[in-house]
């Protein structure tokens, strides 16, 4: 009688259940998001930028841009859309501070971008989609408190 483990029933049982955990643990770490990361600012924000009628944003969900409380935070008329809120995302690993975090999002967010104003405390960015140019703007208006302001 041969005791040879690679050929035994036992051993095959065991590599075909160790390599199901494998799976499920791979396919379980890649469904879940960091605690601390920030929510995707890009749907919102390109909803933003092509609306046709920014006072029609109030009553769109798609606008609404991830650690804005309310609507009541955002006002707009035809040519401008302003929201104010407190950054409530922690540091990602690569940036630090909220207005850098929102000015790489709105960079990496448009495919045909400038940034053509970079300062500590304001980013300003010159979107061209196919129908228009927008001003898409982002400030600081006190700690953790940002400003983002799109206009055409």
């Amino acid at each position: 009688m041969s005791l040879d483990r690679r050929s035994s029933p036992l051993h095959r049982l065991g590599l075909a259940l160790g390599a199901a955990m494998l799976l499920a643990g791979a396919a379980h770490a890649a469904q879940t998001t960091p605690p601390n990361e920030p929510a995707d600012v890009c749907p919102a924000l390109k909803h933003i930028v092509e609306a046709s009628d920014f006072k029609q944003l109030h009553a769109q969900s798609a606008a609404q841009l991830p650690g804005v409380e309310s609507t009541e935070d955002c006002r707009a008329n035809a040519h401008a859309y302003d929201c104010h809120w407190r950054a409530h995302w922690q540091a990602d690993g690569v940036v630090n501070d909220p207005l850098e975090e929102i000015g790489a999002d709105i960079a990496a967010c448009f495919p045909n971008v400038v940034h053509d104003v970079n300062t500590p405390t304001r980013q300003h960015f010159i979107v061209t989609t196919a129908a228009r140019r927008v001003n898409v703007s982002a400030s600081v208006q006190g700690q953790n408190e940002l400003r983002l302001r799109v206009t055409r």
